[in-house]
């Protein structure tokens, strides 16, 4: 999490960063924990974190994942997995007319609350493309302006 240093305020950025890694905290995935938010105009419209849907039985509540069980890495095996990823949530909170022109925020956290590069799975690379958004800012680190820009169009959508 980016503090401010001294009288010295932290960025806008590092603000939405900083929401979405408390997002991320909220994650129910055992995993990955990913957290997003959905900027525009100043304004936060939606967020959004990794978990099973809504009224559904969690990863963390019944403490196995399918994935780790079976030591899948990244992008295998998303259809045993019973979360809903923190871009989508984020999606799904709000209307298409809410997102164009917007930039998505994400911020991922491992189990020991250390930060990692976030990085949208091709579906969630199609929806952020699919709603119009216009910019990825990644979390690469925990100091201030440790993060990356990716125009939504340049994201890898497909393999």
């Amino acid at each position: 999490m980016v503090k401010p240093d001294g009288k010295k305020r932290i960025s806008k950025i590092d603000t939405y960063l900083n929401v979405a890694e408390t997002f991320a905290y909220r994650s129910t995935c055992l995993k990955r924990k990913y957290g997003a938010v959905i900027v525009k105009d100043d304004t936060v419209i939606s967020t959004g974190y990794n978990g099973s849907p809504r009224g559904f039985e969690n990863c963390c509540d019944v403490g196995e994942c399918e994935r780790i069980r079976r030591n899948m890495h990244q992008g295998e095996g998303y259809g045993m997995c019973k979360a809903v990823h923190a871009e989508q949530n984020a999606l799904l909170n709000c209307s298409r007319d809410l997102t164009i022109g917007a930039d998505i925020y994400l911020a991922g956290v491992s189990n020991d609350n250390s930060v990692y590069r976030a990085k949208p799975c091709p579906v969630c690379a199609r929806l952020i493309i699919q709603s119009g958004i216009n910019n990825v800012y990644v979390r690469v680190g925990e100091n201030a302006d440790e993060f990356e820009v990716i125009a939504a169009k340049d994201l890898l959508w497909h393999l």
